[in-house]
């Protein structure tokens, strides 16, 4: 009896098709993953793309309270981020951010490092005397946190009334 071996063309141009197809699927996803994603212009309206918020610009623009100042020299934001005792500073890139707890996400909205150390002044701190929280993100320079921390210190707040968080927030 005559055995029929597979012959070696026949299944490296099989395989070769079912590559080809695969590497054709993957490439169709990625061209076709979804319309508008981007401005077209290359410019974001948005400085902070990756910025946690749940306003849209409509709504920012309804709610002046927000930039008036209140009872004590504060913002609605500022007071907000100060009702928990801590302050809480999110360093992205060489940028501050305060946050500002919400109902159901955190918002983060960019704040001059002069007006940080002055609510940190204010924040009376938790049972252990943590009055500030440092927040990072990857993109975190050294030099910005250090930065905060120097003037932080300068201010008067003491290293033992920092909390630096280990994780990175996304």
């Amino acid at each position: 009896m005559i055995s029929k071996r597979p012959r070696v063309i026949k299944t490296t141009a099989r395989a070769a098709t079912g590559g080809v197809i695969v590497v054709a699927a993957l490439l169709a996803l990625l061209f076709f993953r979804g319309a508008g994603s981007g401005t077209g212009d290359g410019e974001s309206s948005n400085p902070l793309p990756s910025m946690v918020t749940t306003e849209s610009n409509a709504d920012l623009a309804e709610k002046p309270s927000e930039t008036t100042l209140a009872d004590g020299g504060l913002t609605a934001d500022e007071q907000k981020a100060l009702s928990d005792q801590v302050l809480s500073i999110l360093i992205d890139e060489h940028d501050y951010l305060m946050e500002i707890p919400g109902d159901s996400t955190t918002i983060y909205r960019p704040t001059e490092m002069e007006r940080l150390v002055e609510l940190a002044r204010q924040a009376e701190g938790d049972s252990n005397g943590i009055r500030v929280r440092i927040l990072q993100r990857e993109s975190a320079r050294p030099s910005a946190e250090e930065k905060l921390k120097s003037a932080l210190a300068a201010a008067g707040i003491d290293v033992d009334a920092l909390y630096q968080q280990s994780e990175f927030v996304p």
